[in-house]
């Protein structure tokens, strides 16, 4: 059914139940605008993609992202899947929380006609069958949004995060500090913010920042270690304020207050992260905020062990108490 339709899929949809007029008919320009790619780093002959944030699609250096709410979704829905088949009943469900419209097939079909003229103008411009679209493809039942390396902002997070945790394990933690410093930076804001709650499942959001601050966490790790501890300091009382049941936060604050000769303020960080724990859960901290509490409490230094010849982010642990 699904390749049936899209031959008529530039046409008029329903008149009665059917979606407006398409807004965004002129699609990006052609490519080779700007040598660098613009948009975020991605390959100068293709689109970039920017989903750590509002959304933002480029092409040859200049912005054309889909003006359509529900259009900048269904994007951003393929983006999160990036060469994977999405099939339409799944798409037609995340879009509409599982209560579609009548049209909503039809809904779908036009979006996709208008994101493949955005996506590659030339193909639209020359008649080019939709069906063989050489990035927004028509798969099975569903559709596959072609992605290639370098193209899309989450996909560089995830590469230079990965990459930063090679250099921690092997004990470059310097040179991880950096690669994580470059994959944050990378963020600027909240994950498809401008789309509002009512356009994506929040779990999609929920995760992304998941990752976010598991990556910050790392990276707070990594400047530790390469003894930048009384600049982490400020963000790790902010990050334990806004997260306080998060115990790798307290304790890293409890390890850098530590290190910046701060001990009656890392055992104070203690008590309060304990009370946190205590009043909102009803059971005591975990067994790593409890070692480091007691590594202090013995005169453990922060540097008594080595990562592999750097400072470890977890030097408060049992083994700096020689048991």
């Amino acid at each position: 059914m699904l390749a049936r339709t899209e031959r008529t899929e530039r046409s008029s949809a329903d008149p009665v139940h059917g979606p407006p007029a398409d807004p965004d008919l002129s699609g990006c320009p052609g490519p080779a605008l700007d040598p660098t790619g613009g948009g975020g780093g991605g390959p100068a002959d293709g689109p970039t993609y920017r989903i750590l944030g509002p959304l933002e699609v480029h092409r040859g250096g200049a912005p054309c992202t889909p003006s359509s709410l529900k259009r900048r979704a269904l994007l951003t829905l393929l983006l999160l899947h990036a060469n994977r088949r999405f099939p339409i009943c799944s798409l037609i469900g995340e879009l509409w929380d599982d209560r579609p419209p009548r049209s909503a097939v039809a809904t779908v079909q036009m979006y996709v006609s208008g994101l493949r003229r955005v996506l590659a103008p030339e193909h639209s411009r020359g008649g080019g069958d939709p069906r063989r679209h050489p990035l927004l493809l028509t798969s099975g039942d569903g559709y596959l949004l072609r992605v290639q390396p370098g193209e899309l902002d989450l996909d560089r997070f995830r590469t230079l995060a990965a990459r930063g945790r090679e250099l921690r394990a092997a004990g470059h933690c310097t040179t991880a500090a950096e690669s994580f410093h470059r994959a944050l930076a990378l963020w600027r804001g909240t994950p498809f913010g401008d789309l509002g709650p009512a356009c994506l499942p929040a779990h999609y959001t929920v995760r992304l920042e998941e990752e976010r601050l598991a990556l910050v966490h790392d990276r707070i790790s990594a400047d530790i270690c390469s003894g930048r501890a009384r600049e982490v300091v400020g963000e790790l009382e902010e990050l334990c304020a806004r997260h306080p049941l998060r115990e790798d936060f307290h304790e890293q604050l409890m390890l850098a207050l530590a290190a910046a000769g701060r001990r009656a303020e890392a055992l104070h960080a203690y008590t309060r992260a304990r009370r946190a724990v205590v009043e909102d859960t009803g059971i005591e901290p975990g067994p790593g905020l409890r070692a480091a509490q007691q590594a202090l409490l013995s005169g453990a230094r922060p540097d008594d062990t080595r990562h592999d010849g750097c400072r470890p982010a977890g030097a408060l642990h049992p083994a700096a108490l020689g048991g």
